[in-house]
């Protein structure tokens, strides 16, 4: 607040000074700008910057005729007023304000990635519709508390590097004293340790988290009364004798949520994996399930929440299509008939004895058009024998112009090929909602079991009338290696592969997963020439390194791509929030087993301010995650971009990062400082969480 203050201050003397507008034009304003600020008009105040420079423009013209000037200062508060309070007058003003600064601003790119932490988003900012966001003031207000991140940087501009160690007060900057320029380039490896590539600064966390719930009892009657296909799968003999909620309790198991923001239908949508277990064992199932929740902007359940399919067409006056659907089906009011007591009852009669029948013959019709939310996915396999059904659901929101869509990535055992393949589902769409993933590229074959694969969207993806576009996954973070697959049949290519770099069996390390899906930059950003930059969450997964026998983690990793060469180049081992995670058993945050917080996916990344002098971003980035594979939990992290950008301005790294002899290299120190600051993540934790004494 104190910044942008500070910066509506340096506005009113860059207007006050201008040389056109009189001492007396300049109160007048700033009068108007006072008043708007003490009646924390925010809309007229922002309408009041917006019309400043097309005023100093008037005010020149009309200098030689005062009447003019009159009639004008009258004129111009008065449409501001009637715009406001319009009933969609802020957000038209807000909206055109919006469109003015991205017009201006939006389109610009900057050289470098440094550049980004000298860019000017304020203007932007000032017009964003923030009742459309997922932010609100109860999350800013939230307590935060800061974590130290501590992260491993890659492709050091050795040059610059070694300016900068001789310029600091770094005790073994003499290690680069004295080199010349060939030995230079030749020792990356014996030059460059892990205190040259670690860096270090903050980030916050919300002491606030959200538990998201889901009630299995309901969903299972629904199943059975719903689902032909279903509900064949989740009876058991053996149950007969049992009740509904010893059912749930020893047979049914609820995984980690995904969630994503949809601001075009305002609500979180929550993807959930649901198994059902005859032998009561979770890891053990006949059948998952993606189950699908919609929640509003503060965390709370939407039920009968409707989203028209997007590839349907739907009638023009919507509302009044349902109210005549509603008068056809019967399921109109029956206060028309208070003038009369005998048809007013019958029509009661007749309303409880068919409404039942109705409501899901008006459902079954709707389902046509739209699909209802909480649910089910209506994914389809053979059902014979255990481990069927959608595993391990990520979500990923495919934006255009038109629309916004999730996109929901899976595993599942394919009858046909007798492996485990990667799924897609576009629960948004009625044709051809699912699609399997193959690779065509010469020798290069998919595994027996393929899973864990993490989507983004590139740029430069091609849409049309006729097309869904392509998605790319990174198929391996260590050797780093991308697909990029078909939206319309799955035909994958491989764009990005090991052997383009040679690089060692060193630098393979099979603890580096997928975990949530990879996002840009926010849009407020202007984007950097030839480049483009992601962020994720990957999943840390080492064994038997001091936290029972698998220890699994959340990272944080910045994925940079220049001219098709893609290449991670930051990484940072396991954050946990300062939380005790949930023990594998439930019944303690003991290192057991396996000790399991996982990362699922980030539901919305928002800058809500930027200080106009120091030019640090407010971002708050929302992320889905989950204990022991048992539940799912909201965080909110601030300060994310910061984080990441501060690399640039910390580190020495090169621009690009060049296939070269030196890749291997490049890559491998910063590989080796990652797993080693992993394993000593994972000890210590283990020895402040010991596993309880057996008796």
């Amino acid at each position: 607040m104190q910044d942008q203050e500070q910066h509506m201050g340096e506005e009113g003397e860059k207007f006050k000074g201008h040389p056109k507008m009189s001492t007396s034009r300049m109160s007048s304003f700033n009068l108007l700008l006072q008043s708007a600020k003490k009646k924390s008009s925010e809309s007229l105040f922002n309408m009041l910057r917006f019309i400043k420079p097309w005023l100093r423009k008037f005010l020149c013209f009309f200098k030689k005729n005062p009447l003019l000037k009159v009639l004008f200062l009258i004129v111009i508060p008065i449409v501001v007023i009637v715009c406001v309070l319009h009933p969609k007058g802020k957000e038209n003003l807000q909206m055109l304000g919006y469109q003015y600064y991205n017009s201006k601003y939006g389109a610009r790119q900057v050289n470098e990635k440094e550049d980004l932490l000298k860019v000017d988003i304020i203007p932007k900012l000032r017009f964003k519709n923030w009742s459309q966001s997922p932010l609100n003031d109860q999350i800013r207000n939230q307590q935060f508390v800061e974590d130290e991140l501590t992260g491993y940087v890659s492709n050091l501009d050795l040059k610059k590097h070694r300016f900068k160690m001789a310029q600091g007060d770094s005790h073994d900057h003499h290690r680069f004293s004295g080199k010349g320029e060939a030995e230079f380039h030749k020792d990356y490896d014996s030059l460059v340790k892990c205190q040259d590539l670690e860096y270090v600064n903050k980030v916050e966390h919300s002491k606030w988290n959200k538990l998201l719930d889901d009630d299995l009892l309901t969903l299972r009657r629904d199943l059975l009364k719903n689902d032909d296909f279903l509900k064949k799968l989740i009876t058991d003999r053996n149950e007969n004798d049992w009740s509904e909620e010893d059912i749930i309790n020893k047979h049914w198991f609820r995984f980690g949520g995904s969630s994503v923001w949809l601001n075009q239908y305002q609500c979180h949508l929550v993807f959930s994996r649901v198994i059902y277990s005859s032998l009561g064992i979770r890891d053990h199932p006949r059948i998952s399930m993606v189950r699908v929740q919609a929640f509003d902007r503060d965390w709370n359940e939407l039920k009968e929440k409707r989203i028209p399919f997007n590839d349907i067409t739907h009638p023009q006056e919507l509302d009044l299509e349902l109210e005549r659907l509603d008068h056809e089906l019967g399921l109109y009011p029956c206060d028309t008939f208070k003038h009369s007591p005998e048809e007013f009852d019958a029509c009661i009669v007749e309303h409880t004895k068919s409404k039942i029948k109705n409501e899901r013959r008006k459902e079954k019709i709707l389902s046509k058009y739209f699909i209802t939310y909480p649910t089910v996915l209506d994914i389809r396999y053979k059902p014979e024998g255990d481990w069927k059904g959608p595993e391990d659901p990520h979500v990923i929101v495919r934006r255009t112009n038109e629309i916004e869509e999730p996109v929901v990535v899976f595993n599942m055992y394919d009858d046909d090929e007798e492996h485990r393949r990667m799924f897609s589902f576009m629960p948004h769409r009625k044709n051809s909602p699912l699609l399997k993933f193959s690779l065509n590229d010469g020798d290069r074959k998919l595994g027996d079991k393929e899973k864990n694969w993490t989507p983004f969207f590139h740029q430069d993806n091609v849409e049309s009338a006729f097309s869904r576009g392509s998605i790319h996954f990174i198929y391996t973070f260590s050797p780093l290696e991308i697909l990029k697959c078909s939206l319309n049949d799955g035909v994958c290519t491989v764009v990005f592969e090991a052997k383009t770099l040679d690089l060692s069996e060193d630098n393979k390390f099979g603890g580096w997963r997928g975990g949530t899906q990879y996002i840009p930059l926010p849009e407020v950003l202007p984007q950097v020439k030839n480049k483009q930059i992601w962020i994720g969450f990957p999943k840390l997964h080492i064994d038997h390194c001091g936290c029972g026998e698998k220890f699994y983690r959340p990272m944080l990793s910045l994925l940079a791509e220049s001219n098709g060469v893609y290449h991670q180049e930051l990484a940072v081992t396991a954050i946990d929030f300062d939380m005790d995670v949930l023990s594998w058993d439930q019944k303690g945050t003991h290192c057991g087993q396996l000790n399991v917080l996982s990362p699922n996916a980030i539901s919305y990344w928002e800058v809500a301010s930027q200080g106009p002098h120091t030019k640090k971003f407010e971002d708050y980035l929302a992320l889905s995650f989950s204990e022991a594979d048992s539940n799912t939990r909201v965080i909110v992290l601030r300060g994310v971009l910061n984080y990441i950008l501060g690399i640039y301005e910390k580190k020495a790294i090169m621009p690009n990062f060049e296939v070269s002899s030196k890749s291997d290299s490049i890559i491998g120190q910063t590989l080796k400082c990652v797993v080693q600051k992993s394993k000593e993540d994972c000890k210590a934790y283990g020895e402040s969480h010991p596993e309880p004494k057996k008796d």
